[in-house]
C-alpha cells in the first residue's frame, strides 16, 4: 500500500448533543466539506471555561477533508456551531492513495 502524505486533514469538534452532532454532520456533508464524519461518544470531557472547571459529555466529531477545504471548513463550524468558542482541531494525515483520492473526489470545488 502506497501512504500520500499530509494531502488530507482530520478535524476534530465536540459537541453537547447527539442530534447537534447528526446535523452538523449532514450540513458539512452536504456541502462537501467533509468527506466522511465519524461520530464517537459520549466522551468525557474536562476543561477550563471562563474561569471555572468543567465536566460534561460531549459527542466528538472526526472529519475527514482536503487541506484545500480547511478554511473553508473551519468558516463553517464556526457559523453553525452551537458553541461560543468550538474545539477545531486539525491534524495533517498521511493515507493510503486510494482514500486520499476518494476524499479528494467527495470535496473538491467544481471551477
Amino acid at each position: 500500500m502506497t501512504i500520500e502524505q499530509s494531502t488530507i486533514a482530520l478535524v476534530i469538534t465536540t459537541l453537547d448533543d447527539p442530534r447537534a452532532a447528526d446535523e452538523l454532520s449532514a450540513r458539512l456533508l452536504a456541502d462537501g466539506l467533509v468527506a466522511c464524519v465519524n461520530i464517537l461518544g459520549p466522551v468525557r470531557s474536562a476543561y477550563h471555561w471562563q474561569g471555572e472547571l468543567c465536566r460534561d459529555e460531549e459527542y466528538q466529531l472526526h472529519m475527514k477533508t482536503s487541506l484545500d477545504r480547511i478554511d473553508d471548513l473551519k468558516d463553517a463550524i464556526e457559523q453553525y456551531h452551537p458553541y461560543d468558542c468550538p474545539e477545531v482541531v486539525i491534524l495533517p494525515a498521511e493515507s493510503s492513495q486510494s482514500y486520499s483520492e476518494w476524499v479528494q473526489q467527495c470535496v473538491q470545488t467544481t471551477p
